[in-house]
């Protein structure tokens, strides 16, 4: 049962929920300097941040790809797989099973569910910065796109 959704969810209660409101906060400066000793490694952060980049571009990146190759424009159009599916092995491999270490860990030990909150907290801003990174991979996903549709066409 170690590190399953019903051991997670058995921990959370009624009036947790109905407080909800009373644990978001506004974040501060000192709260974000104090986000980097966590104990998370900065390479799991930055590859958050790149597997959520890749994510965040795929759909548009294939869209625009049809536009550099209206002869092809279905076929790129629906290439967003080509970019979503490495970011799905990259997310498979790496994040997921470090995000699950992390999260049983706190349930094995509850002196350590005070800092999951921090951790998730961290890898919300990572996505948040990788949505940002997306932004500079567009146009050479997109190309990436239409050059592996031009080839196998």
């Amino acid at each position: 049962m170690a590190g399953s959704i019903p051991k997670l969810l058995a921990g959370v209660t009624i009036g947790q929920l109905k407080r909800t409101k009373s644990y978001i906060r506004r974040p501060t400066w000192s709260m974000l300097v104090s986000l980097r000793y966590l104990g998370i490694p900065k390479r799991f952060i930055l590859l958050n941040i790149a597997v959520t980049a890749i994510y965040t571009v795929g759909v548009l990146a294939s869209l625009y790809a049809a536009y550099l190759v209206p002869e092809f424009s279905t076929t790129a159009s629906q290439s967003s797989g080509l970019i979503n599916g490495m970011a799905t092995i990259l997310l498979t491999i790496f994040i997921d099973p470090q995000l699950g270490l992390i999260t049983d860990k706190a349930l094995q030990h509850p002196e350590e569910r005070g800092g999951l909150g921090r951790i998730y907290a961290v890898l919300m801003f990572s996505r948040f910065f990788g949505t940002l990174l997306a932004q500079l991979l567009l146009v050479p996903a997109a190309y990436w796109i239409a050059t592996i549709v031009r080839l196998i066409s």
